[in-house]
């Protein structure tokens, strides 16, 4: 048996990874939003962990729940990251489940309420915590710096959003000093501010346990950060906001997931994993697709991003492929995501769309679009999903819009051409 490891550090971070992650549609459905893949070789968590270990933060928990196999296997000990190391630690917490239900985590509080042993072992006096579903590059420490310059009990992250999408965010605020005078989750109604919580905070370790078993015995709380606990502390502790001026996406829904892999090709978007300097595990897909990208024939690509063991044929235009994509001869292939060892058949033309790992598209198919209608708006794309393992027969047309589901083949799909909004049943 492994000795529990207990030392003092400054600040632990704890990186919530266990969402169900539905919005994701089919993406999500056999694996943890945070372990979705994404930029070819990365997934989603692996820029957070990223950023953790460049803020030279020591410790980090990482709370998993909904499906987490893959997430596990991906993060092991946080060797990626450089926590493999004498005085660092990376440690995946599942929650303490036990005979029923209501063992695991009640809401995003109650996964940290449940890892307060863990973070005890370290004596903070700061804990960060995090999202892993988020797109972003950010040195935690300035933050944490003002943390305790300001002498806060809580400071978030923040960043001004457009007002037609404050709804979707939780939005403060604040006075002259930083100080947030008021918090609302997801409003509904007209507010003052578009200032938004991403997500990331600093706690005083004291305060966040305190707060933490507050909440757990209260039989009214949902046991979420945004609708519990931040509003709650507003009024009678020194609540700061940190303003952060970069790249950030929430990939919490397909369509963000897809317009953020078009930003990573899109030098003016902020969004450059490169100069990042993103890490990600060794193990996955380097184990099966270690041979370098080929272009055979007519094949071309331009504007996008080819990763190792790629085969191609065709063109391949603004698009993401992961490791081990087959584009065959006379195949197009225009603003979208293909994940590992996809297959495209000959003369296919796929535009607008997200194909999920090991999907075949047999030959001729037509995936998002008419491949003669050449002025389509990348600003204002309707995505085409198609779920992992899927196969499209030969032939086969799923307009622009289609939801392919996991598994989906010959057997189960309705006759092309597949309209938007079809029904079809799960394989």
């Amino acid at each position: 048996m492994v000795a529990k490891r207990s030392y003092t550090v400054q600040t632990v971070a704890m990186i919530l990874a266990g969402g169900e992650g539905s919005r994701l549609s089919v993406l999500s459905g056999k694996r943890a939003k945070p372990a979705v893949p994404f930029g070819g070789i990365y997934r989603i968590i692996d820029f957070t962990m990223s950023n953790v270990m460049h803020s030279e933060i020591p410790v980090v928990g990482i709370c998993t729940q909904y499906k987490p196999y893959s997430l596990m296997d991906h993060l092991s000990i946080g060797e990626g990251w450089g926590f493999a190391r004498r005085g660092y630690l990376a440690k995946v917490l599942p929650p303490y489940t036990g005979e029923v239900d209501s063992d695991w985590y009640a809401g995003t509080a109650d996964a940290i309420y449940q890892n307060l042993e863990f973070i005890a072992r370290f004596k903070p006096k700061r804990v960060l915590i995090l999202s892993g579903d988020h797109i972003y590059r950010m040195d935690y420490r300035p933050m944490i710096a003002l943390h305790i310059e300001r002498k806060a009990a809580l400071t978030i992250a923040c960043q001004e959003v457009p007002w037609d999408e404050v709804s979707r965010f939780g939005i403060m605020e604040t006075d002259s000093d930083g100080r947030i005078v008021r918090f609302y989750e997801k409003p509904q109604g007209p507010v003052a501010s578009n200032l938004a919580n991403l997500g990331i905070y600093v706690f005083d370790a004291e305060v966040l346990a305190e707060r933490l078993r507050a909440d757990a015995r209260s039989p009214n709380s949902t046991h979420d950060f945004g609708r519990d606990i931040i509003p709650g502390m507003i009024e009678s502790f020194p609540c700061h906001a940190y303003t952060f001026s970069g790249y950030w996406r929430d990939v919490g829904t397909y369509k963000s997931y897809w317009q953020a892999h078009m930003d990573l090709l899109d030098p003016r978007s902020g969004l450059d994993i490169h100069h990042w300097g993103v890490c990600t595990s060794t193990r996955g897909a380097f184990d099966y697709y270690l041979s370098p990208a080929r272009f055979l024939g007519a094949g071309a690509a331009e504007q996008s991003i080819v990763s190792f063991g790629c085969q191609i044929e065709g063109r391949v235009c603004r698009s993401v492929l992961s490791p081990g994509v087959h584009v065959a001869a006379g195949a197009r292939i225009e603003n979208s995501v293909l994940l590992n060892g996809v297959q495209v058949g000959r003369d296919c033309f796929i535009r607008n769309a997200i194909i999920d790992k090991n999907c075949v598209i047999g030959e001729r198919c037509s995936i998002g679009g008419d491949p003669e209608n050449k002025t389509a708006s990348n600003n204002s794309a309707v995505v085409t999903l198609i779920g992992k393992q899927a196969t499209l027969p030969p032939d086969y047309i799923a307009a622009a819009g289609c939801i392919i589901p996991y598994g989906a083949g010959p057997t189960t799909l309705p006759a092309s051409p597949l309209l938007p909004g079809t029904p079809i049943p799960p394989s």
